[in-house]
């Protein structure tokens, strides 16, 4: 069968990733969770955080039994979750039961679906893995493109439940369908498809990967989540202008993954990372010397902090796929992917702790920095195969 004939995976995967990505326009719901619930900046980080850290945990397992005969059952139940996530946070009547409906529910969902289509391109594309994840990722990492500013123009209109009420309606006419769509059609080839010889080379850097992907996602996922609450409130820019920003980001957080996809492809991972860390130093750099005097830094700033979580989720399935090859990627991976979920609560803890203690975006920024010099250390003493050297 020909690449073309995959392109029905290919255009429903981006739009389930699209929809699942929603939880990057967290941000968005945050001011108006704390006004509805009356909390602080760590208590209203708290449905972020356990949605991150479940949709990770949720992969690991998910990873373990993921076989084609499972496939279309991972997707119909992981979907109802997301749905029921939704709708239940509509009637949510503390932050407590947010929390459960946005974090544990819709984060476990995502965690079943996630995987499956990034786990049939890697067999399906053999030779441009790294490139077609990127894209199929495009549609996560894009999603407040378009969600952002949907969820704020539904929550103007009507309430924060109600838009809650209209993003769970939105899986369970959208997505459930479309997912049987692409399963049903490639299932049979997904079969047939040879697995690609085991890897004998040990992981002996497993953990250090895992070290600097918790490093990358706990920068990344805390900026993502602070992205409105710092240029509406600590730099005191218009919301208007900050959810416009939101679109940016999302664009480059999109952007950045079959960019680095095809990056991994071509120039290994030693190369890749050293580029992603530098520009997460320069974004915090900017950060530092801009302190909210000027928007276009602040976008730029921020901007750079969303590619750069972009370009992990690409560095990292292709990392762990020259180790290991597809026989073993999906269970591989889903270890791997818990440093996603524990990077969601470093981050969610530092920058709340930083923020509601010390009220200067300065500190936080100081703080990636030495993140980023421990990352340096780390990658130093990781030795790659050959091809990703």
């Amino acid at each position: 069968m020909t690449k073309q004939s995959h392109i029905i995976l290919i255009i429903s995967s981006l739009v389930m990733m699209l929809l699942m990505g929603t939880v990057y326009a967290y941000s968005v719901f945050r001011l108006h969770i704390e006004n509805q619930y009356q909390v602080g900046t760590l208590l209203s980080g708290l449905p972020y955080m356990t949605s991150l850290f479940f949709y990770a945990s949720s992969m690991m397992v998910t990873g373990r039994f993921l076989k084609s005969r499972y496939l279309r059952r991972f997707v119909f139940y992981g979907t109802l979750l997301i749905s029921f996530g939704w709708l239940i946070s509509s009637i949510a009547t503390s932050i407590w039961m947010l929390t459960f409906s946005y974090g544990v529910l819709i984060g476990i969902g995502v965690g079943m679906v996630y995987g499956i289509p990034i786990f049939m391109v890697q067999k399906l594309y053999p030779k441009r893995s790294g490139l077609m994840t990127g894209i199929i990722l495009l549609g996560f990492g894009m999603s407040p493109l378009i969600t952002a500013p949907l969820a704020s123009a539904l929550i103007h209109a009507t309430s924060l439940k109600t838009s809650f009420l209209i993003f769970g309606l939105a899986f369970l006419v959208i997505q459930l369908p479309l997912s049987y769509v692409f399963i049903m059609k490639e299932y049979q080839e997904f079969k047939k498809a040879a697995d690609e010889p085991f890897v004998h080379e040990k992981l002996t850097p497993f953990k250090r990967i895992y070290l600097l992907f918790v490093i990358a996602t706990t920068i990344g996922l805390m900026m993502i989540g602070l992205s409105y609450q710092v240029g509406v409130i600590y730099y005191q820019f218009g919301p208007r202008e900050v959810t416009l920003s939101l679109s940016f980001f999302a664009l480059m957080n999109g952007v950045a993954r079959p960019l680095f996809g095809m990056l991994m492809d071509k120039k290994g991972f030693k190369f890749s990372v050293v580029i992603s860390l530098s520009l997460i130093g320069l974004a915090s750099i900017i950060g530092l010397i801009n302190r909210g005097q000027f928007l276009y830094l602040y976008i730029i700033s921020f901007g750079l902090f969303w590619f750069n979580l972009g370009a992990w989720l690409s560095i990292v399935p292709a990392t762990i796929k020259a180790f290991y090859g597809i026989k073993y990627y999906a269970r591989k991976y889903g270890i791997m992917f818990t440093a996603y979920g524990v990077g969601s609560i470093i981050g969610t803890l530092i920058s709340g702790t930083i923020m509601d203690a010390l009220g200067l975006t300065s500190y936080i920024y100081i703080a990636i920095l030495i993140l980023i010099l421990v990352s340096l250390g780390i990658m130093t003493q990781i030795k790659m195969p050959k091809k990703y050297a």
